[in-house]
């Protein structure tokens, strides 16, 4: 089965063929409107023939979260986390996704990037998580 890999240059949408960005696009939306049957069949697709699919699984995890199941996320970037102890993005991930399901222990991850990550981005991240929650709760 041929790999595809995305291409360094170019807007973020054009690093995959269009028939990889549909089919992303589909697997997405299937997982956050709880269509998890197809919308497995689909990302396996896509995830088998990644030369990485790394963040293909972090978008995956996310939208399954906001179709309310964090279980994927836990599992798949759980054991991300377990090879990788320093993938500090699959930290911020996880917790996001955590979050958008309602599971309650979704700021450790966060905080633990915070706490101990020397990456710049994933540091981003996580805080612009908490400003914008906190913006959320901001008397207007």
């Amino acid at each position: 089965m041929q790999h595809i890999q995305a291409s360094t240059g170019g807007a973020p949408g054009a690093q995959y063929p269009e028939v990889y960005r549909n089919l992303m696009a589909i697997g997405l939306l299937g997982a956050i409107y709880r269509a998890s049957d197809d919308a497995a069949i689909v990302h396996e697709a896509v995830e088998m023939t990644l030369e990485d699919p790394t963040m293909y699984v972090m978008h995956r995890a996310i939208a399954v979260a906001m179709g309310g199941d964090a279980d994927y996320a836990k599992a798949s970037l759980g054991r991300r986390i377990e090879q990788q102890p320093d993938d500090d993005n699959s930290k911020v991930a996880l917790g996001v996704s955590m979050m958008l399901s309602g599971d309650p222990e979704w700021k450790h991850w966060l905080n633990n990037v915070l706490a101990t990550s020397t990456d710049q981005q994933a540091r981003e991240a996580a805080n612009g998580v908490l400003a914008y929650l906190a913006g959320l709760r901001a008397p207007h």
